[in-house]
């Protein structure tokens, strides 16, 4: 039996949203591009927004506490509307272990439509999430030498792509 329901995370999931993202930034700066200190002077409606121009995926727990997520954004460009990007996945130390990171990366892929690309990006030192991403069908198509600088110390990210 899962311990887990995978959902889409709407304004109704705001505060739960904005708690997740942060602890997710505060705890692994190096594993994302926003930081913890700007992200946590936003208002609610920043964090609404993101959930209104971006499909975002959540894991609830059995007590409906949400305990992941993924946000899928699609271009609008004419140019980019084959493309689309996976960005801020996040699982809770609580419950990684459990499938929930795979679960949300099946229910994200079944979202993405007929675009023909997908895009991530995974700091180089996170080999779980790598090997979760490849397990799926991501290739690593380059690797973004010096991306992040967090407290003077830089990390490359690894940009991969499923294509359809």
């Amino acid at each position: 039996m899962d311990v887990f329901t995978v959902r889409r995370v709407t304004r109704n999931h705001v505060g739960d949203f904005r708690y997740v993202r942060l602890e997710a930034l505060r705890l692994y700066p190096e594993a994302f591009g926003a930081s913890f200190a700007d992200e946590s002077q936003k208002p609610d409606e920043f964090f609404a927004e993101r959930l209104l121009l971006n499909t975002v995926f959540g894991g609830f727990d059995l007590h409906n506490r949400l305990q992941g997520i993924i946000g899928i954004s699609f271009s609008t460009a004419p140019k980019l509307s084959h493309v689309a990007t996976f960005w801020g996945m996040y699982v809770r130390a609580e419950l990684r272990g459990s499938g929930l990171s795979r679960a949300l990366m099946a229910a994200a892929l079944q979202a993405v439509g007929t675009v023909r690309t997908v895009k991530l990006s995974v700091v180089s030192t996170n080999r779980p999430a790598q090997a979760l991403y490849r397990s799926v069908g991501f290739k690593e198509w380059a690797t973004d030498t010096a991306a992040l600088c967090v407290d003077g110390v830089f990390h490359d990210e690894l940009l991969m792509r499923l294509d359809f």
